[in-house]
């Protein structure tokens, strides 16, 4: 039996970190609750990092659970401890099994490619090394480390081996479902305040970018790759106009990002076979105090809105009528009735179809 095998339910489940996880633990009232709020500007990041810290802490749980069940007892040498973790990876059938391997080696997937450089089996050796290094340099600082875990009637004996081994796969654990929970929660959630949104002020979702466009059709499409192999978050088209949209979760702390978004598209495209004049917008979470970020949107006609004011969306709104030509009662909104007018229109939206 593999290592993996003997990894327990919350182990297993909290390994993963798809959409579906997430959905399956939200639910979809929990979704439609994190749009609106996100619509009347409060951080999404409020609901996300503590999702992604309920997933940390029961994969630490299952982790050392794991060492005192399975592994506890083969730490008093690493290079045993290794030999054994690097079998099991040799064995495992698939990748799923393999992650867990690598966690317990101290690696992440990117850490395997870069690290490693796909020779895992010389990786062994040198991790060895590196921890009998470490163990003997905090032996010498602090002295010998004591005690015992226990749980679920089973024990462990603590030492620098033990728990250094532990750590250093916590370490790589960490790592890889932060990373994890950022890209699909923040790709996730892009598509569903997009695609809300656009769908409340009387557009259209395709899934995919049409071969040929009625342009007496307000219409939209979600991420896509443009002629120039540029990644395009939404489209929407109505009338001969057209917009593409960027929007990202980015704050203050990745100002270089967002002013890269300001210049990605033109101010000509043809769409299903009919000339558009395109405009850019950009939707971020924060703009920082010091950024020209509006003032090189505004040079290349370019809007931004920033996700954090409880307006964004009525902002949203008027730039969008006036570039079409239409008129919306979103528009007519203060932000003090946004929360119930959302409420209501989420109410009636199909938001799988954006997930």
């Amino acid at each position: 039996m593999g290592i993996y095998d003997s990894y327990n339910r919350l182990g297993k489940e909290y390994i993963k970190g798809t959409r579906q996880n997430f959905v399956e633990r939200v639910g979809e009232s929990g979704l439609k609750k994190i749009i609106k709020d996100i619509f009347i500007g409060k951080n999404i990041r409020d609901y996300t990092e503590f999702q992604t810290q309920s997933r940390l802490i029961y994969s630490y749980s299952a982790l050392l659970e794991l060492y005192v069940r399975l592994l506890g007892d083969k730490t008093d040498s690493v290079e045993q401890y290794a030999d054994y973790i690097m079998n099991d990876y040799v064995e495992a059938e698939n990748d799923e099994k393999r992650k867990l391997d690598l966690w317990l080696l101290g690696l992440t997937g990117k850490g395997l490619d870069n690290i490693t450089r796909d020779n895992i089996l010389d990786y062994r050796i040198s991790f060895a090394d590196s921890m009998n290094d470490i163990v003997a340099s905090l032996e010498d600082y602090y002295g010998p480390v004591t005690g015992f875990v226990e749980l679920s009637g089973r024990r462990i004996d603590l030492s620098w081996n033990t728990f250094s081994l532990l750590m250093m796969a916590a370490g790589a654990q960490t790592l890889t479902i932060r990373g994890s929970e950022k890209s699909t929660n923040g790709k996730m959630f892009e598509k569903l305040i997009l695609g809300s949104l656009l769908t409340i002020m009387g557009f259209e979702y395709l899934k995919k970018p049409p071969a040929r466009l009625d342009k007496n059709k307000k219409l939209f499409w979600l991420s896509h790759m443009d002629a120039n192999e540029r990644e395009i978050d939404a489209t929407f088209a109505y009338h001969g106009k057209a917009v593409n949209v960027d929007i990202g979760f980015i704050g203050k702390g990745n100002p270089e990002i967002t002013l890269d978004k300001v210049t990605r598209f033109g101010a000509y495209k043809e769409i299903g076979g009919v000339p558009h004049d395109m405009t850019t917008m950009i939707i971020v979470d924060t703009v920082a105090d010091n950024s020209d970020l509006f003032q090189k949107a505004k040079r290349v006609n370019g809007y931004v809105f920033q996700m954090k004011d409880s307006d964004w969306t009525i902002q949203f709104a008027g730039v969008l009528c006036r570039i079409m030509g239409i008129s919306h009662e979103l528009t007519k909104k203060n932000a003090g009735s946004l929360e119930e007018y959302f409420r209501r229109k989420l109410g009636g939206i199909e938001i799988q179809n954006f997930i």
